[in-house]
């Protein structure tokens, strides 16, 4: 018999080894997306799955799910299921000014030094004097913890996460009975819904929520509520404090609701010493909706559309984003992703890898970044640490616009609204450190913020009073508010819509336009930056052997971002014939503005001086940010010299972090280099990536992924500088193959078919 897998899906009655088979069967029935003469077709059998047969070791073997809000990550333990709880708002802090009041009286002094060649006494002065406290931490919500009174011999066990669908599931056999648990988090409902069944009446399980944020329980029949408390302030991992941790009555209040929505079995609340407990006994299937924060009514819309109602509506509003997108570069093989990802270690080529990799990209942003909620941050929205590397927050010198990569040419700009929103309210509340630190009209933000928005210089740790030494590599980098604009012009340009040109893009890009024209000073005849900082890297101060610095003036991610801002709003206000006051006083500083410098290698120059670098293949490429993201190196010896640039970070062991790799892929991409940039996508998940597929910088950032899904559309189409390229670096690897719906500029989308490494079709549609 021939299964569809929505009837595996719908049919509690299959036990795992039915499950397996009509898996199997579904994969030998398989066929490959047709590409025929006429028409770009997709077969929608071919479905993407990440798939394993056992549970997960470690948490990047769990299996994510999300709503844009709320996030689980599904470990499938036999014994005691273990699904990691986080919230979007979830935060450490409270909303208050951490300024430095006194930052603005030491910068004539910093850039005195700068200006007379002591980069490290300046660097000193700006960690000691003009940081101010660190931003907050993302947290975990808890650990939701279902225990299982079946036995432990199991067999037939199968995990996996349906990417097409949004589903996770988990199947075995215990003594004769099929046990199976499917997993979803609904942006409709604002819920995560779990199913539990077996095929006899014998299940008995025990369902409680833990959580580090000082819990306090309270429950009525069938649900249990936990209330809980974040600390008012939680230093960054990598800070050595006394007290890391601060509680206080200031810290936010939260709760989450377990609701048990039907079952067939007997149940009840059980109180225990330190928990809550929801047992039940003697069931088939168990039905449980877990909310926090926001209030859904989860019973009435269960009873008014039942578990296959909710989960219709569940796929239907995922369906319509995911679905926009699809590429096919050969049948999915019938083997458990880790296995794949080892195999492709090994030397093994899985060229349908790739396509499951790009479409999980653009899973994890639509179940990480949904309308009216927040942008992703460094893991999207799943942590499962108190004091989560590098606070699990935005970080803007690279990290958070990256996670937003994607999002344009593959076709989500939906998932775009969180970070649209937060960057105009960063515009606002951007406004205070602008002048409280550097005396400046506009918007600013550093290497860094939070949920809070606070956008100041960090570096000191609570209760200190000055920063940590060296410091200043990473959190001195005001132009990161200005760099979080770069997507606001080419939204419009992908969308052609004038209403957010003018509420929103005009707006951010005039705050963030006075910064920068305030922030420029004078300096031997041109306009330059001062301190400047390439994001987090060293040079080696001339003349002055053993000291290193990384202030200096002008470096050159720093007037590459300021023409780009410039140049934004120049032509957003030509857009809507605004006639800005501001625009004769951009044309007069972007006329003197420092220029780009070609180095001793050949190199484009990171810093305005040749610097030597004390580490060569550093992570970080900023200064090739004018070749990608932006659209701004045209000219041929500057993209010659960024060539050499990449190739000697290369050759001394440079794109090491998946986010680095990712960058890489695009910029090999952006070149033309199909080699090269298959190399660094291949070496992206074969050296980072985890067996989940989550990117590895090492731990997990959610960015190498967005920049992986990101790469791959830019291999096969880019639009750029008012040229349209259909297929600019497509790798000898992928011989044959079709994509459908990637997005290009003037509101179109189109898809691409070739064979034998030839352009056979392409076609544009127009969007309404």
């Amino acid at each position: 018999m021939y299964h569809s897998y929505r009837h595996i899906k719908d049919n509690s009655s299959l036990c795992a080894q039915d499950v397996l088979k009509c898996i199997r069967e579904i994969q030998n029935n398989r066929k490959k997306v047709k590409c025929n003469k006429n028409r770009i077709e997709f077969n929608q059998e071919d479905f993407m799955e990440l798939y394993y047969k056992q549970p997960a070791a470690r948490w990047e073997e769990t299996l994510p799910i999300g709503n844009g809000s709320l996030g689980g990550m599904i470990w499938g333990n036999i014994s005691q299921e273990l699904i990691g709880l986080n919230e979007e708002t979830i935060w450490s802090g409270y909303q208050h000014d951490k300024n430095n009041k006194n930052a603005l009286e030491f910068l004539p002094e910093a850039r005195k030094l700068i200006f007379e060649g002591k980069n490290a006494e300046a660097q000193r002065l700006v960690e000691e004097k003009m940081l101010a406290e660190f931003t907050e931490s993302y947290l975990p919500l808890g650990n939701l913890k279902i225990e299982f009174s079946h036995g432990s011999n199991v067999e037939n066990y199968v995990r996996r996460l349906d990417i097409d669908h949004a589903l996770a599931n988990v199947a075995y056999d215990v003594d004769g009975v099929g046990y199976s648990r499917e997993f979803f988090a609904s942006f409709p409902s604002k819920a995560m819904y779990i199913r539990l069944s077996s095929s006899a009446s014998v299940m008995g399980i025990r369902v409680s929520i833990e959580s580090d944020l000082k819990p306090v329980y309270e429950s009525k029949p069938g649900m249990i509520r936990m209330n809980g408390t974040c600390p008012e302030h939680v230093d960054p991992s990598y800070v050595d404090s006394e007290t890391p941790v601060i509680w206080g009555d200031r810290g936010q209040k939260f709760h989450a609701d377990l609701t048990l929505l039907s079952t067939d079995g007997t149940h009840e609340i059980v109180f225990e010493e330190e928990k809550t407990v929801l047992a039940v006994n003697n069931a088939s299937e168990i039905i449980i909706a877990l909310t926090a924060v926001r209030n859904p009514d989860v019973v009435s819309e269960f009873n008014s559309y039942g578990y296959k109602g909710v989960k219709e509506k569940h796929e239907l509003d995922y369906g319509n984003l995911y679905n926009r997108v699809e590429l096919d570069l050969g049948s999915q093989p019938d083997v458990p992703t880790d296995i794949r990802l080892r195999n492709m270690k090994d030397g093994i080529e899985d060229t349908a890898m790739y396509a499951l990799y790009f479409q999980y990209g653009r899973y994890l942003l639509i179940s990480s970044s949904r309308e009216g909620g927040i942008p992703a941050n460094l893991q999207g929205i799943w942590n499962w640490e108190f004091r989560a590397p590098w606070s699990c927050n935005f970080t803007t010198n690279i990290n958070a616009q990256m996670n937003y990569w994607h999002a344009q040419s593959c076709n989500l700009a939906e998932c775009l609204e969180p970070y649209f929103n937060f960057v105009k309210g960063l515009s606002i509340e951007g406004q205070k450190t602008a002048q409280t630190h550097f005396g400046c009209r506009g918007f600013t933000v550093s290497h860094n913020t939070d949920y809070w928005m606070n956008t100041n210089p960090v570096g000191v740790a609570h209760g200190k009073t000055g920063g940590q030494e060296n410091s200043g590599c990473y959190s001195f980098f005001p132009l990161g508010g200005a760099w979080m604009c770069e997507e606001f012009w080419k939204h419009y340009e992908y969308h052609r819509n004038k209403e957010f040109l003018k509420e929103t893009a005009y707006p951010v890009l005039k705050q963030a336009a006075l910064f920068c024209a305030d922030w420029l000073v004078p300096y031997q005849g041109y306009y330059v930056t001062c301190p400047s900082a390439s994001p987090e890297n060293v040079f080696l101060v001339p003349g002055k052997e053993g000291k290193k610095a990384s202030l200096t003036y002008a470096c050159t991610m720093d007037m590459t971002i300021i023409r780009e801002v410039f140049g934004d709003f120049k032509k957003i206000c030509a857009e809507l014939e605004i006639e800005d006051e501001l625009l004769q006083e951009i044309e007069e500083k972007e006329a003197k503005l420092y220029p780009y410098k070609i180095g001793k290698y050949g190199q484009l120059q990171e810093w305005p001086v040749d610097y030597e670098e004390s580490e060569p293949g550093h992570r970080h490429i900023s200064h090739l940010y004018g070749m990608y993201p932006a659209e701004l190196f045209e000219e041929e010896y500057l993209k010659e010299a960024c060539r050499k640039t990449l190739d000697r970070r290369l050759e001394n062991g440079g794109g090491h972090t998946g986010w680095s790799c990712g960058w890489i892929v695009q910029v090999f991409a952006v070149m033309g280099d199909a080699k090269m940039s298959f190399e660094y996508l291949r070496t992206l998940l074969t050296r980072s990536t985890y067996p989940n597929l989550w990117d590895m910088h090492p731990p997990f950032q959610i960015d190498g992924n967005f920049a992986g899904s990101a790469a791959i559309a830019n291999m096969l189409v880019q639009d750029r500088g008012g040229e349209l390229k259909i297929l600019p670096a497509l790798p000898e690897e992928w011989k044959d193959g079709c994509v459908k719906g990637l997005r290009i500029k003037g509101n179109r989308t189109i898809d691409i078919r070739w064979k034998d490494h030839v352009l056979e079709k392409y076609e544009i549609h127009e969007e309404g």
